[in-house]
């Protein structure tokens, strides 16, 4: 008895000292409005995911090897909780790569937002696989909508790379890039950093396609106090639009309960559109309440300059925590046209004529654990 007892004790020391050293959680979002769209074509009603923060479900992991050394891991899956599907991916970031089509599918579950393994330590963080590239890193954060529902700033839903499945001959996921290598840089009095290189993984034989679906980009992000100011710059290939070159400036100055953000965007596509958008916004916060409110534009332009479609957008929220995982919220947009423009405040929404403006609301509710 005495020896069996030896024996349970030391495992269960075991059992510890591995658990002290590793972790795994289980977390996600789900987040479900209702929407309303209408434009001078037609106007939608419906049930929509992740318009205050996309839902998800995900794991993430951490092995302590020591000396400061860890190994990390993160699955993150998409997930449309109104109609419980699962949402696509990319294979090699190009059209080759790309499902039928970009929205919820049959295709069951897949680690579309994050699949990725690494090393960090004190000299920063090493990642493998799937990830946020650095220029949509230095948009999202700086978006007080976060690029989530109808508040979607007009310098993400006019991009060529960030909302890029949307967009007629563009395969592009600027948000996510697979095949992906990741360095991110340590906190160095204020300022860090991400370098990013992404594979279209081509046959050698190839021809003019052969970098298809490259990523090289970076960002630079420096935060002291109330401040925090990034700026990020990639060239994405994609020899069907001329390639894309992309920078993103932007910044936060928080004051008391309010906060300022904005955004510049530049796009240059060398055969197809180049497009210039910004954003200017406020927050404010009152308790468990946020208000927020932006104004963006964006105008894009042909090769040769003329002028391809001209939208700036409208738009308020509201967020109320009921507590700390459940948030109550409610956001309105409107947007107006010229240049033969007919951007909606959100994709699927509604339909609008070129010129014409469209207006859309979602109220929802969101739920983390």
């Amino acid at each position: 008895m005495r020896k069996s007892l030896i024996i349970l004790a030391a495992l269960s020391a075991i059992a510890g000292s591995a658990a002290a050293q590793s972790s795994v959680t289980i977390f996600g979002i789900v987040d479900v409005s209702l929407t309303h769209g209408s434009g001078s074509v037609a106007s939608r009603t419906q049930l929509s995911a992740g318009n205050l923060a996309g839902s998800r479900l995900g794991f993430r992991g951490t092995e302590d090897l020591g000396d400061g050394l860890k190994a990390n891991f993160w699955l993150e899956a998409g997930l449309t909780p109104d109609d419980g599907k699962g949402v696509s991916s990319n294979t090699n970031n190009q059209t080759s790569g790309a499902p039928a089509t970009s929205a919820a599918g049959g295709q069951g579950l897949t680690f579309n937002r994050v699949s990725y393994v690494g090393l960090s330590g004190n000299w920063g963080e090493l990642r493998l696989g799937r990830d946020y590239t650095p220029t949509f890193n230095g948009h999202v954060y700086y978006d007080p909508a976060f690029l989530s529902g109808v508040m979607t700033s007009q310098t993400a839903i006019g991009s060529l790379t960030i909302f890029a499945p949307n967009a007629p001959g563009v395969a592009w996921a600027g948000a996510r890039a697979s095949n992906s290598v990741s360095y991110f840089t340590p906190n160095i009095s204020g300022f860090s950093g991400q370098i990013m290189y992404a594979l279209g993984e081509n046959s050698s034989n190839a021809g003019a396609t052969v970098d298809d679906g490259k990523y090289i980009g970076g960002r630079v992000n420096y935060v002291s106090g109330p401040i925090d100011v990034s700026l990020a710059a990639a060239k994405m290939n994609l020899l069907a639009v001329g390639d894309v070159r992309e920078t993103v400036l932007a910044g936060t100055y928080a004051f008391g309960a309010a906060k300022l953000w904005g955004i510049y965007l530049r796009d240059d596509s060398g055969t197809s559109i180049d497009v210039r958008a910004a954003m200017l916004g406020g927050t404010y916060q009152i308790g468990p309440t946020q208000l927020k409110a932006t104004v963006s534009r964006s105008k894009a332009t042909s090769a040769t300059g003329t002028p391809a479609g001209t939208t700036t957008k409208y738009a308020i929220g509201v967020a109320q925590s009921l507590s700390r995982r459940t948030t109550l919220y409610a956001t309105a947009a409107t947007t107006r046209n010229s240049d033969g423009a007919s951007a909606l405040p959100f994709f699927g929404i509604a339909a609008t004529a070129a010129n014409q403006s469209a207006r859309g609301f979602d109220v929802g509710i969101r739920h983390t654990f």
